[in-house]
C-alpha cells in the first residue's frame, strides 16, 4: 500500500504531502481545491499506457480531439506557465513529468527493485508512446460517468465461473447494503435480446436487468465487479457517494472496507458529501485496524492561491462531528 503521497508543481498544487495513508482514503475539500488532481496524479503514478492516454477525459469533460485535449488538459499539468516539470512521489518512488517542445515526457529517475523504468512520451498529437515498468501497481478507475452495462456484466461473468465464493460475497454485499430482496444474480442473454447482461432475481416475477434497479445498485455492482474481477492493487473512485441514498451509506462503507481488506486493495475516493464522510467514519469505528483516512485540501487563508494538505483520522473526525465543524 501507498503510505505517503507527495505532489510538487502539479496542476493547481504547488506542494502537498499526505502521510499515514490508510486502506481507504477519502479525499475532501472545497470546490476547485484539487481533489480530482489527486486521482489524476495516481493515474500518472500507477496507470498503464491506455489509462494514461485516456486520462484527459477520465474525470473531466473534454472533446475527443487530441489537440483540444492537449490544450485543455496536458498543457495544464503544471501549476504555472514558467514551470516545466512536476513530481509525483509515493514512498520514495517517483514519476517526473518534463515538458518538451511539443508534448510531455514522463519518467522514473531510476530503476526500482529490478523493474524497468517508466519512459512514456506524448508526441505532437498528444498520443502516448513508450513503456511502463513491468510489475507496476495494477490500477482500477471509476469515474462519475455511467458505465457501459455490457462491460459491467462481462466483469461479473469473469467472477462467477472462476470463483463462486466471490459471486456469493457479491450477492451478500448487494443484499445488505442496497437491495434486501435480492435472491441471486445471473449473466444471461434472454431470447430476443442481443447483449449479455446481469439479471437480478428479486423473488417477484421474472428476473430484471440490473440497469432497472437504479443508479445505486448499478454503481455498487460496478465497484465490486472491478475489485473481484480485476483484482487491482489500487482503486480510484470519483464522487464515491454518487447515486447512493444517505441512509444506506454506512452499510455500504462497512461492506466495502471489509472487501478492501479481504482483497488487499487500497482505495482513493473523492466526495462532496458530509453524510458520506460521517457514514464512512461510523463504519470504520467498528473495525479493529483503523482503515480510514481523510485527505483534506484547503486554500490558505493568507494566500488563497496555495493549497495545503492535511491527513486526519477517526479522532479528528469524531471531534468535528461533535462540534459540528465543516470538514468537506
Amino acid at each position: 500500500m501507498i503510505s505517503t503521497l507527495e505532489l510538487q508543481q502539479f496542476r493547481g498544487l504547488e506542494h502537498v504531502k499526505f502521510e499515514n495513508l490508510g486502506r481507504a482514503n477519502l479525499i475532501v475539500g472545497g470546490n476547485n481545491t484539487g481533489k480530482t488532481s489527486i486521482l489524476e496524479a495516481l493515474v500518472l503514478l500507477c496507470g498503464n499506457q491506455s489509462q494514461l492516454q485516456a486520462l484527459p477525459t477520465t474525470f473531466r469533460e473534454l472533446p475527443q480531439n487530441g489537440q483540444d485535449q492537449g490544450q485543455g488538459f496536458w498543457k495544464l499539468l503544471v501549476r504555472g506557465e514558467n514551470i516545466d516539470e512536476f513530481k509525483i512521489i509515493a514512498d520514495g518512488n517517483q514519476v517526473i513529468g518534463v515538458a518538451e517542445k511539443e508534448g510531455w515526457r514522463f519518467r522514473t529517475p531510476n530503476v526500482v527493485q529490478g523493474k524497468s523504468p517508466l519512459v512514456i512520451s506524448l508526441d505532437s498529437n498528444w498520443n502516448a508512446g513508450g513503456h511502463r515498468a513491468v510489475g507496476a501497481s495494477k490500477l482500477s478507475i471509476l469515474s462519475t460517468k455511467q458505465a457501459d452495462p455490457a462491460v459491467v456484466s462481462d466483469l461479473f461473468n469473469q467472477i462467477a465461473p472462476l470463483n463462486p465464493e466471490n459471486e456469493t460475497k457479491l450477492e451478500d454485499l448487494l443484499r445488505q447494503s442496497i437491495e434486501p430482496r435480492l435472491r441471486r444474480l445471473r449473466y444471461a442473454k434472454p431470447q430476443g435480446t442481443h447483449t449479455h447482461l446481469v439479471y437480478v432475481d428479486l423473488g417477484e416475477g421474472p428476473m430484471l436487468p440490473f440497469t432497472q434497479l437504479g443508479q445505486a445498485f448499478a454503481r455498487t455492482l460496478q465497484v465490486y465487479c472491478e475489485i473481484f474481477a480485476k483484482r487491482p492493487n489500487i482503486l480510484l473512485v470519483d464522487e464515491i457517494e454518487s447515486g447512493l441514498y444517505f441512509e444506506g451509506l454506512e452499510d455500504y462503507w462497512k461492506g466495502l472496507m471489509a472487501v478492501l481488506e479481504d482483497q488487499n486493495v487500497q482505495l482513493f475516493a473523492t466526495t462532496h458529501s458530509r453524510e458520506c464522510m460521517e457514514a464512512a467514519h461510523r463504519a470504520a469505528a467498528s473495525m479493529k485496524d483503523d482503515p480510514l483516512r481523510f485527505l483534506r485540501l484547503d486554500r490558505r487563508i493568507d494566500d488563497p492561491s496555495k493549497i495545503v494538505a492535511t491527513t486526519f483520522g477517526k479522532e479528528e473526525m469524531q471531534t468535528a462531528i461533535e462540534f459540528n465543524r465543516e470538514m468537506r
